[in-house]
């Protein structure tokens, strides 16, 4: 399992707005645009439960999206270490379950405004 989900298309509008407004609307928290103009979001704050950070940068009609889920020491000591700390949000699989599917459903809702296929 790949440590990011990353996807990568074409859009013909800025895709900020719509990006802020989504991640208020899922209580992923903005966490600032790095140097290289990739906005940051995280949901979670990654002490009791794994945070999902998301990352979009965008160079005109190019989006790239990394999206994933972190897992906290507790739950992988529980684990006796199965289970990665860093995991994407694609289906399938035993490790990480719930926590990949609340991000997946909710990155879903960013990809389906933005006119894109759903992540399975």
């Amino acid at each position: 399992m790949a440590a990011r989900t990353v996807r990568d298309f074409q859009v013909a509008f800025d895709v900020a707005p719509l990006a802020d407004a989504w991640a208020q609307a899922n209580h992923y928290g903005f966490r600032g645009v790095s140097p290289d103009g990739t906005r940051n979001y995280q949901r979670g704050n990654g002490v009791l439960t794994g945070s999902m950070p998301l990352s979009i940068r965008q160079n005109g009609p190019w989006v790239h999206l990394e999206a994933g889920v972190h897992a906290t020491l507790a739950a992988r000591i529980c684990a006796l270490f199965l289970i990665p700390s860093d995991m994407g949000i694609e289906s399938g699989g035993f490790r990480g379950v719930l926590p990949r599917s609340i991000a997946r459903s909710s990155v879903n809702v960013l990809l389906a405004q933005m006119g894109q296929p759903p992540i399975m």
